[in-house]
């Protein structure tokens, strides 16, 4: 490169009188390619060549001239500067180009890894949803997804069927959905969906649904809440079924257990018409016997006050088997008096003392013939705990829902003084099917009281021991008000709170330390 730059500047005559001015950009360029060893090399071998060639003898550099040897010093620092400058730019720009490379490199195989793996996850995704659907398929279920924001309701094709319509049948909005509800279930199914919206909290309903065929069905739907950054609720999804075998199922059981309840009644009743109608006879034989009118007026009677004994066993057993289609305005006491009455006989062969309180006892609204049912299975269950001369105290009064405060209605209470529930019996006894009676019991009794409270808006609780000595049991019953506007008056709340303060222990007859379990 030296040599070429010394040449070229020897041929053309204009550049002789600059001899170095083609010697810089060689050094430069000598630097850019060979490195500072190779442009110092060069700028040494320029300096003599262009000394020997190209430079009056007075003027050369190896004369000894102070000048000219300042000029060569100056020359050989400021190429050999340019050129390390030349080179570290050059070093630089191919660094920067192969971060530039790498970074490239780099962007490429993430990017090929996300498309594998946004591959990899719509296929699972695919496969996922292709097993729901049959899932879904196989149970009947259908999968809804309530986009609050949107103001859509979006619908897999079974929710369609499950109203019998066609998929795409209705719109997406959420008032479409309301027209097949039937009205009466209509309230608390809003009730439900504002507090999911409100609390965020998870979606459970039952309602029932009318097909355009004008078919009655029963659905079951869950749901929940997905919330956003702020908390705010902006969406709930879930899941609905066709319940209604399942109802019908509860209803059949329902009837055959109340039919069990009536044949174990029926010794009770038999007994207690048994005894008035040997007596009856009785006294009509006398009456036949006497020749006196004032023994015939006396004996009659008593054989009239059999037969009004008989007839008031007769009205209780109608009340209790005696369906009606609508709640009515009854008393529980009133209700608990004709339970009593048909089990009299057996309280009073076992010597069982019986105690009933009724403080500041209101009417509620329930359906009478339920009502008896479940106050008949407890009282039962109590009797058939206890041995002779024990003690069963049932304590009726104003309450409130434990569950929510807000819903007023009566409580009763019902001790008992027998051998009491272990915890494993207690925590099942609600379970249909589940009974300690292996050759008398359905399993069925304490279910339906619970299946009954149920349909009521009601509850029940027990409490238990069986600790020798301090044993018995204690069922607690509340059932709301109901729909009477008499009941809804001021002052309830308060009421009810003063009827269960412990202000009152010894109003309640409670055997012992109890473990608690409860059906709401």
């Amino acid at each position: 490169m030296a040599i070429g730059a010394v040449g070229l500047t020897s041929e053309i005559t204009s550049l002789r009188t600059f001899p170095l001015l083609l010697a810089f950009p060689t050094v430069i360029l000598a630097a850019w390619f060979l490195g500072m060893w190779g442009a110092a090399g060069c700028a040494l071998t320029e300096v003599a060549l262009i000394d020997a060639f190209l430079t009056r003898a007075q003027f050369r550099f190896s004369t000894g001239n102070t000048s000219e040897e300042i000029r060569l010093a100056a020359f050989v620092l400021i190429t050999l500067l340019l050129g390390w400058s030349m080179r570290r730019l050059a070093q630089q720009k191919a660094e920067l180009e192969s971060q530039e490379l790498k970074r490239q490199l780099v962007t490429a195989e993430s990017e090929r890894r996300l498309a594998e793996e946004r591959a990899i996850a719509r296929e699972q995704l695919r496969y996922r949803d292709d097993v729901l659907q049959v899932a879904l398929k196989a149970s009947g279920m259908g999968l809804w997804v309530w986009d609050l924001d949107n103001h859509v309701v979006h619908r897999s094709d079974q929710v369609y069927r499950l109203v019998g319509c066609e998929p795409g049948a209705f719109g997406s909005e959420p008032e479409a959905w309301l027209r097949f509800v039937l009205p009466e279930d209509v309230p608390s199914l809003d009730v439900a969906f504002a507090k999911a919206r409100a609390e965020g909290t998870d979606y459970h309903e039952q309602y029932r649904v009318r097909w355009p065929d004008g078919s009655t069905h029963w659905l079951e739907s869950q749901g929940k809440c997905q919330t956003n950054a702020q908390g705010k609720v902006v969406r709930i999804f879930g899941v609905m079924a066709d319940i209604s075998h399942r109802k019908q199922a509860d209803e059949a059981l329902l009837r055959a257990e109340k039919l069990a309840v009536a044949g174990r009644l029926a010794a009770s009743v038999a007994h207690e018409i048994n005894n008035p109608l040997e007596a009856v006879a009785n006294m009509l034989y006398l009456i036949s016997m006497t020749d006196s009118l004032g023994e015939a007026r006396t004996q009659a009677a008593t054989a009239l006050e059999e037969l009004m004994r008989i007839a008031l066993v007769a009205q209780s057993t109608l009340k209790f088997h005696r369906e009606t289609g609508t709640p009515r305005s009854t008393l529980l006491s009133d209700v608990m008096d004709a339970v009593l009455t048909m089990f009299n006989g057996k309280l009073q062969s076992m010597g069982i003392a019986v105690v009933l309180k009724a403080p500041q006892e209101r009417p509620i609204r329930c359906m009478l013939s339920e009502t008896h049912q479940i106050f008949a299975n407890l009282i039962a269950n109590a009797i058939e705990s206890m041995q002779r001369n024990g003690r069963l105290v049932i304590r009726i009064r104003p309450s409130q829902d434990w569950r929510d405060r807000t819903i007023p209605g009566m409580r009763v209470t019902i001790c008992d003084t027998g051998g009491g529930i272990d915890r494993a019996t207690a925590s099942r006894i609600f379970e249909p099917f589940f009974t300690t009676k292996t050759e008398t019991g359905t399993g069925l009794g304490l279910w339906v009281v619970a299946q009954l409270l149920e349909r009521h808006k009601g509850s029940v609780r027990v409490w238990s021991s069986n600790r020798p000595g301090t044993s018995g049991t204690a069922f607690s019953v509340f059932l709301p008000f109901g729909e009477d506007p008499d009941n809804q008056r001021p002052g309830d709340k308060g009421q009810a709170t003063a009827a269960e303060s412990p202000s009152e222990p010894s109003e309640i007859y409670a055997p012992g330390p109890f473990h608690q379990h409860q059906y709401a």
